[in-house]
């Protein structure tokens, strides 16, 4: 239990902001040694108890803070901001404000005060008379509250969000105020022109209509994006003027209605002339600033304006009246240079200014004899940061008056345009009067020097100045941390070439010279994927790209910022870090690839043509490709077709009478990735083995009338190619090209390889008997048995190596041979489905093998049969290309379309 010993007699807490909690063990007051320190009773020490435990139990706060509420930014003034309850107060006179808003701005009220009982006060917070929400410059304002009851204070927080939702048409202040906008035109101005347009603050709730409400009838109209043209038959050459009530109204109906004034000006049709072309004035020095020198006066409008034409600042020239004044107190001692001033000074109308006259005015300034204040320094020159505080003694300047009555100096500056209110004067002393900045491109063209001209003057008759420059020059500070602004994030192709530019990193540094900020990549992959020009942000590509192995690439850019300092880098340099994330788009690079690549499967020929026959098992690393599969081989009669990566049958037949469909189909899959290039494809093997299954019905007996056998007529259309007399000239020439570089290495190649040459010549001889046998190892070595019949001689010629070209092609004539010897069992005979190569090969090899076996009878020694080996096989495949390119050429000077007619009988 903790107990407050803060409080004195009568049992009032009088200073609630020291207090001395000490431990009590027990409920009673343990009293001779606090009764010794207080000096209270024991009766006053337990009222004093009672007394803190129940003001900690009852805190002053407020009810309802913090809390965020929204108003429309249309919100007028007297608008209820938020009502709320400051609680447990037992003060009679409690005082609530706001203490400070962020950001800054009067419009709100302090709250109001309403007594809710003993200690409650209802607290309500509304929109002052300078009221102008507007959400799209702010968004949220916070409100730091203060109550004070009594000795306690307790803040709270409002923060107030200001929508956008209520968009009411904002006509400009200029244009909508009581007095209105004023434009003034020209009499001659074209009939129908624009010669003004209205705005909005707040072109929401679109299509907004324009209409002018006067004058009526109107004499300007208005168009539909809110420009007003001058009358259709233009203006009267005379001095008049319209004012203009213009409506402006929402989609809603919600409207602002705003006063234009058009001032027409008459054409001036007189020439303007000076009345002194050539003037000559004599004045003394030491007239002080402002010094009457001369008027001009200029005739032919009423609307004349003066100005100097020669660059001077020891005259000026009133606008107005005319009149050339001095600009500061003339002094031959300190310029002599104003003994003698030639100006020109111009006159011209107002409202046209091509109406003017010049003229020039010679200004001889006649010597004083005086002596003006002497002081030191007589020239002030100084270096200072850019963080020098406000009101910072600069300088401060002896002056004394040499002249025997001395006067009281009086100082004053005057700055130029760049210096404008930077300095003041105290007295003698020049001190800083507003933050003298270094991060301007304004100060940076004159080179960081702020200078001004302090002004000592005495108090004679005329009174004398002294002129003292002021130059100070400000020296940088790195105040501001580089800033990363968007994007982040960026894309690149995965087959990018290297040094492609990936994108650029923007980044700002308010510190003068702006954006002088070097970039660098920090961490990232070893070795690393890109690279960043350390000066502008341009990220390259620097090596290779997988889309498969990575997909995106966080990079931590480091952003430090050059030469901000007075100070060398790196001691005051400031950096920033951003991460940006390049996502690598996929790119198709890698070819589909089925596992395993060759299946095997057999079937009932009575298989469910739905299900499926076989899949084929498929993939490709990359995750975009989609995949299709064709059969491009072996499908014979078309009995097969691809669903997806399944493999599905039509009908077979196995009709003696008809079409008999082979028993083994070897189907050739063609798994491509994509439809558009690049595009990469691999093939899978299926070769399905069909049993042919009949079902069994019962026997009966009827009567079948055998129908008439007709004759069908398929015509089937072959479309050849015709192209036009150069492409052929082209492949000609490319073919004969392409045959003569393959004969040369085919020659090049078997004559510089003896040993391949010799081989295959070995393998290739006739298997003869070895004559260094003698009769009697022949005779024993005889068979017993009758040797068989001598093959034919076409089965001794040399075991030549083929090419797969010539053995599909000798295949493909032994089954038609074949074909045309059955012909006479059937008229509807199925195509000879096409053959592999590798099966080709594979059976001329077990053929030769065959009749090698057959004549072994003739030998005992005899040689392996040699393999078909590449170089044996170039000639043939040589022979074989040049015999289909003569085919193909002959198909193509054929330019006309060929027919194929097949008869089958049913």
């Amino acid at each position: 239990m903790l107990l407050d010993t803060s409080c004195s007699g009568g049992h009032k807490l009088q200073n609630r902001t020291q207090e001395i909690r000490l431990r009590i063990e027990q409920s009673s007051c343990i009293g001779a040694h606090l009764y010794q320190i207080w000096g209270h009773s024991p009766l006053n020490c337990f009222a004093f108890y009672s007394y803190s435990f129940r003001w900690s139990a009852h805190k002053v706060n407020f009810v309802g803070l913090p809390v965020t509420v929204t108003l429309p930014q249309s919100s007028p003034q007297g608008t209820l901001v938020y009502n709320f309850t400051l609680d447990n107060c037992g003060s009679t006179n409690p005082t609530v404000i706001i203490d400070s808003v962020s950001p800054s701005t009067t419009f709100f009220n302090n709250p109001t005060l309403t007594s809710l009982g003993s200690t409650a006060y209802g607290l309500q917070i509304t929109l002052s008379s300078s009221v102008d929400l507007n959400a799209y410059t702010v968004n949220q304002y916070t409100l730091n509250i203060t109550a004070t009851c009594g000795n306690v204070s307790v803040d709270g927080q409002l923060f107030v969000k200001i929508s956008s939702t209520n968009y009411v048409p904002q006509c400009e202040p200029g244009f909508s105020s009581q007095a209105g906008d004023t434009v003034q035109v020209y009499s001659n101005v074209p009939a129908s022109s624009v010669i003004y347009t209205v705005a909005l603050r707040q072109p929401n709730n679109a299509p907004v209509t324009y209409r002018m409400t006067q004058p009526f009838p109107p004499v300007f109209t208005i168009s539909s994006n809110g420009e007003v043209m001058a009358p259709a038959a233009g203006f009267t050459n005379a001095l008049k003027t319209y004012q203009l009530k213009i409506q402006v109204i929402d989609s809603l109906g919600i409207n602002c209605t705003g006063t234009l004034n058009v001032n027409v000006l008459p054409v001036n049709t007189t020439f303007l002339s000076i009345t002194m072309a050539s003037k000559a004035v004599t004045i003394t020095e030491n007239g002080g600033p402002n010094y009457f020198a001369t008027v001009m006066q200029a005739t032919g409008s009423s609307n004349i304006v003066y100005e100097m034409i020669t660059p001077t600042t020891a005259y000026y020239i009133e606008s107005g009246t005319g009149t050339i004044r001095t600009t500061y107190n003339l002094d031959l001692e300190k310029t002599p240079g104003l003994a003698f001033t030639t100006l020109q000074v111009r006159a011209y109308d107002m409202y046209q200014r091509s109406y003017s006259a010049i003229a020039t005015v010679n200004i001889t300034v006649l010597d004083v004899n005086d002596i003006p204040p002497s002081c030191s320094p007589a020239v002030f020159t100084t270096e200072v940061p850019e963080t020098t505080p406000i009101n910072q003694l600069l300088a401060s300047f002896t002056c004394t008056d040499p002249d025997v009555n001395s006067t009281k100096l009086t100082y004053s500056i005057i700055p130029n345009a760049y210096s404008l209110y930077s300095f003041r004067m105290s007295g003698s002393q020049l001190l800083v009067n507003q933050t003298l900045t270094y991060d301007s491109a304004a100060i940076a063209s004159v080179n960081f020097q702020y200078a001004a001209t302090v002004v000592v003057s005495d108090g004679g008759s005329p009174p004398l100045t002294t002129n003292i420059p002021v130059f100070v020059t400000v020296t940088p500070v790195n105040q501001y941390s580089p800033v990363c602004n968007g994007p982040y994030t960026f894309f690149v192709n995965e087959n990018a070439p290297f040094g492609t530019v990936v994108g650029q990193v923007n980044a700002t540094d308010a510190d003068y010279k702006f954006n002088n900020v070097e970039f660098s990549i920090q961490g990232g992959t070893n070795p690393p994927v890109f690279y960043i020009n350390p000066r502008n942000g341009e990220i390259n590509l620097l090596g290779p790209l997988d889309y498969e192995t990575t997909t995106s690439y966080s990079l931590n850019i480091q952003v430090v910022d050059l030469n901000d300092d007075i100070i060398p880098d790196p001691i005051n340099q400031k950096t920033t870090f951003c991460t940006i994330t390049i996502n690598v788009q996929d790119y198709n690079d890698n070819p589909p690839f089925c596992t395993p690549p060759y299946y095997m499967t057999t079937i009932y020929s009575t298989l469910s043509t739905l299900a499926n026959v076989q899949t084929v098992t498929c993939n490709d690393k990359d995750p975009t490709s989609v995949l299709s599969y064709t059969i491009v081989g072996g499908n014979i009669n078309n009995r097969f077709y691809m669903l997806g990566n399944t493999v599905r049958h039509n009908l077979f037949s196995y009709n003696n009478n008809g079409v008999f469909d082979p028993l083994t189909f070897e189907l050739l899959v063609l798994v491509t990735d994509s439809t558009n290039p690049p595009q990469y494809s691999t093939t899978a093997t299926v070769i399905v083995n069909v049993i042919p299954w009949t079902t069994t019905q019962p026997t009966t007996t009827s009567t079948t009338t055998t129908p008439q056998k007709q004759t069908r007529i398929v015509n089937g259309t072959v479309t050849y190619w015709q192209p036009d007399v150069w492409f052929m000239v082209v492949l000609t020439i490319t073919g004969v090209l392409l045959l003569g570089a393959l004969s040369l290495l085919a020659w090049k190649l078997t004559k510089g390889c003896t040993v391949c040459s010799s081989g295959a010549k070995d393998a290739t001889q006739p298997l003869l008997q070895d004559s260094s046998f003698t009769d009697v190892e022949k005779t024993a070595e005889a068979p017993k048995e009758p040797p068989p019949e001598q093959p034919p001689n076409k089965e001794k010629k040399d075991i030549a190596p083929l090419s797969p070209l010539s053995l599909m092609w000798r295949e493909q004539q032994r089954r038609l041979k074949s074909h045309h010897q059955s012909s006479h069992q059937t008229r509807i005979r199925r195509d000879i489905a096409p053959l592999s190569p590798l099966s080709l090969m594979w059976r001329e090899q077990q053929r030769r093998l065959k009749s090698h076996h057959q004549s072994s009878y003739q030998t005992r020694i005899r040689k392996d049969i040699a393999p078909l080996s590449p170089l044996s096989l170039v000639p043939f495949v040589l022979q074989k290309l040049q015999q289909q390119y003569k085919q193909l050429m002959a198909v193509m000077a054929n330019r006309v379309w060929s027919c194929r007619r097949v008869t089958y009988f049913n």
